[in-house]
């Protein structure tokens, strides 16, 4: 890749990307360092979500370090996409309906597989024992909701869970930001030996 990229607006535009083009350059210079943080920042961005992150969602962060044009991102999460292939990383990078999101490779299933039976046996953490009473009493819940309750971020804890099969996703709310929506598994009743959730039952 050259020392810059330069990107010039000659191919078709989606919609998305005609919003936004009265309010934009051209073309957008970009330096080889900022170009390499901004491909680590999304990496980190793929790898820290639970939920698949859109195109918009990445760009309202990466536009912190540098304003991006839609299809420059586009190039720069391909070019990521591409090392990942290049490089025979054990995960890739893929573009789905909801957005981007980072998947291991089937060929590594079964090991990923030991290593959830494993953590389905661990007993649950003073962390994870919170969130999932206040799913299992408040579902269905977001992330947000269970932050305001706690007073601290819950994003790990929830990953912990939904890799236990303990929470699930159970869609996302028709709220600004559209957050994710958990509620708990078959694998939880299982889990605490009940026959459904009318069994719970709140301390007193």
């Amino acid at each position: 890749m050259s020392k810059e990229l330069y990107f010039l607006e000659t191919e078709e535009e989606n919609p998305q990307e005609q919003e936004t083009k009265q309010n934009e350059p051209d073309w957008i210079q970009i330096d080889k360092q900022i170009e390499h943080h901004i491909k680590r920042v999304i990496e980190a961005l793929l790898f820290a979500s639970p939920d698949p992150l859109t195109l918009d969602k990445i760009r309202q962060i990466t536009d912190s370090i540098q304003p991006l044009r839609l299809k420059q991102l586009r190039i720069l999460i391909e070019s990521l996409k591409q090392e990942y292939v290049s490089q025979q990383r054990s995960f890739k990078l893929e573009e789905i309906g909801q957005g981007y999101v980072l998947r291991t490779y089937e060929e590594y299933a079964p090991y990923l597989e030991l290593l959830y039976r494993q953590k389905r046996g661990e007993k649950l953490s003073a962390a994870s024992t919170e969130v999932l009473a206040i799913i299992a009493f408040r579902q269905p819940i977001t992330r947000p909701q269970i932050d305001a309750i706690r007073g601290v971020d819950s994003s790990g804890t929830i990953i912990q869970l939904m890799e236990r099969q303990l929470i699930e996703s159970k869609g996302k709310l028709e709220a600004p930001g559209r957050p994710t929506i958990y509620g708990t598994t078959k694998n939880f009743l299982k889990h605490f030996g009940l026959k459904d959730l009318s069994q719970l039952k709140p301390s007193s």
